[in-house]
């Protein structure tokens, strides 16, 4: 099992809202881009994107859009700029210079690069080894070849300097930072224009403007020779993990909490969400509302193909299968607002293949999930807008004990961590929805990511197309099966944090070909060999 870490609703699970297709691969790498950005802190002219030799990134860069998320980022752009798609032309354009190689880094994670920033002529000016975590998380766990943990989630500042008189530096940056938290990290560094192999970096959390500014002064000082500050790029503040309020970060957890106060799965949602983020429940409540629109625009408006642009191979069907559907003159089989279900969940994936603005929950390459299935039984059972906020948040509180325990990257393991957590918030969701209570609502959720654990990543052509599309669709059918059979009294037997930390390990289990790699399953079949990846040589 990974390490835990307590993580966000609205940062990691019900977001971001992006340009598709890939919330790991496309908005993730915009993050990566926008905080190297801010640590640079100018424009910048030259980078160089040097993705791990042995990771995902070198086949489905492309298909998969981190060729623009890393250069949007880069020039500014956040994960909803609808100029993202665009942002690898608007580069050239610029005179901006982006390229992409591979070589063997260190391997720590599937979704490796290593991000190098030029000053002015050939020399690297500043160096980021980079993570794409999964759903459109990250970190950077190095800079300038010094440990750090950066995942845009709250202000950082870093001074870096030859240690010839070190007391001097850090007493400085102590009198002005006062409160914040202050790291110091050495090592063996051969530092711009000097020769002393010994380097220091001061890391620096939770400075306000005012004392920024004061660290800027720094730059004068002798010695020094970076000074760089990043902010939150993340819809939520996290708070510092010591001063995080006492919760509930396990589905086991929150049962018992929730046994203790008689709060309804809403109200765990907020307090879960309030303890781990500087948010209110007010706030809450506007980012489920911003969410849930974000769904709706790309659930009820599938893209027209007669003016959307074609990323892949697969012509957009979703409009002619709902004007179709709607006219009646297939006979289908009577599956009730499944069928709705379905045509909601194309609807968003067709929107994310085409790059357009859709919410990942919890990715890119599962979005049509959960909104489908609350869209869906809302237009069956007549539902109130309040009754689709809390399929919502109960769908984040799920998802975020998921990410909390195990991931969301299909890199890491597999789909199931994908559309299987998709379908286990979604089924959570659906009883909420349902008026069942939380543990009703856990059960469910058990019982669908059960039935997913194994399923495999394997994007024909590297793109979120096929399969993708169409097992969101059978995620969905799949979540609303689980919901009913929970509501009718059915156990699933294992509980949910069982079955999130099986789903973890199988995913640890499966070979790097059945990851997001283009290298087995439908990838490699004679057809899927046909539409091959656009791979880095």
């Amino acid at each position: 099992m990974k390490n835990m870490t307590a993580h966000s609703i609205f940062n990691d699970v019900l977001g971001p809202i992006m340009a598709g297709p890939s919330s790991s691969h496309s908005a993730g790498c915009a993050r990566i881009g926008l905080t190297v950005r801010n640590l640079f802190g100018r424009k910048i002219e030259k980078a160089v994107v040097i993705f791990d030799a042995a990771g995902s990134y070198p086949s489905t860069y492309i298909g998969q859009g981190s060729n623009f998320g890393f250069t949007g980022g880069l020039l500014g752009m956040t994960t909803d700029d609808p100029r993202l798609k665009d942002a690898v032309q608007i580069a050239v354009d610029k005179g901006v210079d982006i390229c992409f190689s591979k070589e063997m880094l260190s391997h720590t994670h599937p979704n490796e690069a290593r991000i190098d920033v030029y000053g002015n002529g050939d020399k690297v000016e500043m160096s980021a080894l980079t993570l794409s975590t999964g759903g459109g998380t990250f970190k950077i766990t190095a800079l300038d070849g010094f440990p750090v943990s950066i995942d845009g989630s709250t202000r950082m500042s870093f001074v870096e300097y030859t240690a010839s008189d070190p007391d001097r530096i850090i007493e400085k940056i102590r009198a002005i930072s006062g409160h914040a938290a202050v790291q110091t990290v050495w090592k063996t560094h051969e530092a711009p224009n000097n020769s002393n192999p010994l380097s220091c970096m001061i890391w620096i959390e939770g400075l306000n403007a005012r004392e920024e500014a004061a660290i800027d002064a720094l730059k004068e000082e002798r010695n020094v020779w970076a000074v760089r500050h990043t902010g939150n790029v993340l819809p939520v503040s996290m708070r510092p993990q010591k001063e995080q309020k006492k919760g509930f970060y396990t589905a086991t957890e929150a049962l018992v909490f929730a046994k203790n106060t008689g709060k309804t799965v809403t109200e765990l949602a907020i307090d879960y969400e309030t303890s781990v983020g500087q948010i209110s429940k007010d706030e809450v409540l506007s980012l489920a509302e911003q969410t849930l629109k974000a769904m709706g625009n790309t659930a009820y408006n599938p893209p027209d193909p007669k003016d959307t642009k074609a990323f892949g191979f697969l012509p957009y069907r979703a409009c002619e299968m709902r004007r179709t559907y709607e006219s009646g003159s297939k006979r289908l089989a009577d599956i009730g607002c499944l069928n709705k279900a379905m045509l909601y969940a194309v609807s968003v994936m067709e929107n994310s293949c085409a790059h357009n603005t859709i919410v990942a929950a919890p990715t890119a390459g599962s979005s049509g999930v959960v909104p489908a299935a609350i869209f869906a039984l809302s237009d069956s059972l007549g539902l109130t807008h309040e009754e689709e906020i809390k399929g919502l948040l109960s769908s984040g509180l799920t998802g975020a004990f998921i990410a909390n325990q195990a991931t969301f990257g299909a890199e890491v393991a597999g789909c199931q961590a994908e559309n299987g957590s998709a379908s286990a918030m979604a089924a959570s969701g659906i009883v909420a929805m349902l008026g069942g209570n939380i543990y009703q609502g856990f059960k469910a959720a058990s019982m669908a990511l059960q039935n997913m654990l194994g399923l495999i990543c394997d994007p024909v052509g590297g793109l979120t197309e096929i399969p993708c599309i169409n097992r969101n669709v059978s995620a969905v059918a799949n979540a609303m099966a689980a919901a009913n059979m929970v509501m009718l009294g059915f156990d699933p037997v294992i509980p949910l944090d069982e079955t999130i930390k099986s789903m973890y390990e199988v995913g640890q289990q499966l070979p790097d070909t059945l990851r997001c790699t283009c290298g087995g399953g439908l990838c490699t079949t004679p057809t899927g060999k046909y539409f091959g990846c656009s791979k880095l040589p």
